[in-house]
């Protein structure tokens, strides 16, 4: 039995199979993020090495069709390889960068906050004696109006007639 996953693209020119992942995205994002991130590190890297090639001295001689196209699968699967041990880390950078830019959901970030602070938020605090208040002063007094006598018994004061 083989240790290869057939499920889902093997290569960045796997059509088929980056269809399937992304039918595997619905279900399994984080999943489908690392492979997807897997895949662009072996695209860089097969293109890294390209340009190596390129920038080599040449022997003109030696040069022809089959042996580009030969070096060309190589450096594929050299570099899809290469990808799948995270030789470069770029695919575990891509991940970070990407899950940092996805919004949380509320049960990711209570599980955030209770990583970080050790323990949950209670639900009730443990009750606690209240403390002992200052003596209580003396009630400022109070200011009564005067009173002052009528000078009739009746109830509006007399005018005077002059």
């Amino acid at each position: 039995m083989s240790g290869i996953d057939s499920s889902t693209a093997k290569t960045y020119l796997d059509f088929s199979g980056l269809g399937e992942l992304r039918a595997k995205a619905v279900q399994d994002q984080d999943k489908a993020l690392k492979e997807t991130s897997q895949q662009f590190e072996a695209l860089f890297i097969q293109m890294m090495m390209k340009a190596m090639r390129e920038a080599s001295m040449k022997d003109e001689e030696h040069e022809d069709s089959a042996r580009e196209t030969f070096e060309g699968l190589f450096d594929k699967e050299v570099s899809v390889q290469m990808s799948k041990r995270s030789a470069l880390g770029v695919a575990d950078f891509i991940e970070r960068a990407v899950k940092q830019q996805q919004p949380m959901s509320t049960q990711q970030i209570l599980d955030q906050r209770l990583r970080q602070s050790g323990s949950g938020i209670p639900l009730r605090t443990p009750d606690k004696s209240m403390p002992l208040q200052a003596p209580p002063q003396m009630p400022l007094p109070i200011e009564r109006p005067k009173i002052r006598p009528l000078q009739d018994k009746g109830l509006m004061p007399l005018r005077s007639s002059s």
